[in-house]
């Protein structure tokens, strides 16, 4: 039975721009996550965790933005996941991916998608007219390659949101 598109979009952007320009929006549990002004998300798991992205999905906003990866054992695991329309949901089937370049070896749970959420991030978070804190980050499962993309992460989105403070004070001195 297909939802509503999302929840209605709280405040305008101005509000939501004082609400976060403080801190880095990285959420450890989902419930934590489900937050109405939620505009920017990378969401990003394995199959263990396709409840909780489906749980964080249905609780955004009809005008989120962003994008959410899924790695999966093979195609028959897909399943649908319901989202806004500007919040892409990808498969990755892990069959069908190889490990480490030059290895020959397998793809190993979590690679996948640490490989798709770290090559989006470092295109899509550090952009002009973008705050980091403006992007609400979740990652689930518990493999080496997700619990390592969960630290890259924070780093660079605290990293990023320095050196947009950092920036934001040099422009009102001058």
């Amino acid at each position: 039975m297909p939802r509503s598109l999302g929840r209605p979009c709280a405040g305008d952007r101005s509000e939501l721009r004082l609400a976060y320009t403080d801190r880095v929006s990285y959420f450890e549990d989902p419930a934590e996550f489900a937050v109405a002004d939620a505009r920017h998300v990378l969401l990003a798991g394995d199959e263990s965790s396709v409840g909780e992205l489906a749980e964080v999905l249905a609780l955004l906003p009809i005008c989120a933005r962003g994008q959410v990866f899924v790695e999966v054992d093979d195609a028959a695991s897909i399943t649908t996941l319901d989202s806004p329309g500007r919040v892409v949901v990808t498969w990755l089937v892990r069959a069908a991916r190889s490990g480490e370049p030059g290895t020959g070896s397998r793809c190993a749970r979590g690679q996948a998608v640490a490989r798709a959420t770290r090559a989006w991030a470092s295109e899509m978070l550090d952009v002009d007219g973008h705050d980091a804190a403006d992007y609400h980050v979740w990652i689930g499962g518990e493999t080496e390659h997700l619990t390592g993309l969960r630290n890259d992460l924070r780093m660079t989105l605290a990293s990023i949101g320095a050196r947009q403070r950092s920036s934001s004070v040099e422009r009102a001195s001058h």
